[in-house]
């Protein structure tokens, strides 16, 4: 009787707040919209809701420079998710026909370091993979592939850590996941992140599709991407969130 009770009252509520919702403008508070006692002060019909987790703040980092070439440079191809194990031996074979002198690292030599750490949490996958970008002489990281919304931090991780060392990275992602990388570096602290985009889901498309794509849209947006220095405008577009590929 007891659970019955209770199911009604959340129904009741439920609806109340729904009708009431459709009346009501949306209403976001600030510093200024408290009352002497802290507490949140709404006038009218509407409702306020105080977040439990509290402000917090993330300094953007001062990102290196790009690379001037990938001519003798060390770089880690790294991530496993959508397709990973077609392209990325693609992206190195690319590479390595364009610039010999270069050397590629993939990810069963070099690990990656998952999901990127909030302030003040210390995570080991992410420690000790920049300890391997040091060690191992690494000058750009590319990783990929960000296809999903759970796959794309996971992905993701590996470039946030290896710029924080001032190291260039790019993140390949999907269309619908490019915003997803965007934001969430930003919200890590990396001001203009770079991203390629694939065009369409990975996993829809043949292998002769994923080569194809690989070298003819990919490959000219990466090597783009670690060697074209920051601009202005990025800069910009990220203090006013708008994302965009870089292409």
């Amino acid at each position: 009787m007891a659970k019955f009770v209770t199911k009604c009252l959340f129904l009741l509520f439920a609806l109340h707040f729904s009708a009431s919702a459709q009346t009501s403008s949306r209403i976001v508070c600030d510093e200024n919209c408290k009352t002497e006692s802290g507490a949140t002060a709404v006038k009218g019909d509407g409702f306020a809701v105080v977040s439990p987790v509290g402000r917090g703040t993330v300094q953007m980092i001062e990102m290196a420079p790009r690379l001037n070439s990938l001519d003798g440079k060390t770089i880690a191809i790294v991530g496993g998710s959508f397709m990973a194990r077609i392209t990325h031996p693609e992206l190195k074979r690319l590479i390595l026909k364009d610039y010999p002198t270069a050397r590629i690292i993939l990810l069963d030599e070099i690990g990656s370091a998952g999901v990127y750490p909030a302030p003040g949490v210390t995570r080991r996958s992410k420690d000790e993979f920049q300890q391997k970008l040091r060690s191992m002489g690494v000058n750009a990281v590319i990783s990929g592939n960000c296809g999903c919304g759970l796959c794309t931090p996971k992905e993701l991780g590996s470039c946030i850590a290896a710029e924080y060392i001032g190291i260039p990275a790019v993140a390949i992602a999907g269309p619908t996941f490019t915003e997803q990388v965007f934001y969430t570096s930003t919200n890590n602290g990396v001001p203009a992140p770079r991203v390629a985009e694939y065009p369409g889901a990975f996993a829809s498309h043949t292998t002769d599709e994923l080569l194809r794509n690989t070298r003819e849209i990919l490959y000219p947006q990466i090597v783009k991407a670690l060697t074209m220095p920051i601009a202005a405008e990025e800069l910009a577009r990220s203090a006013k969130k708008e994302s965009r590929r870089f292409a």
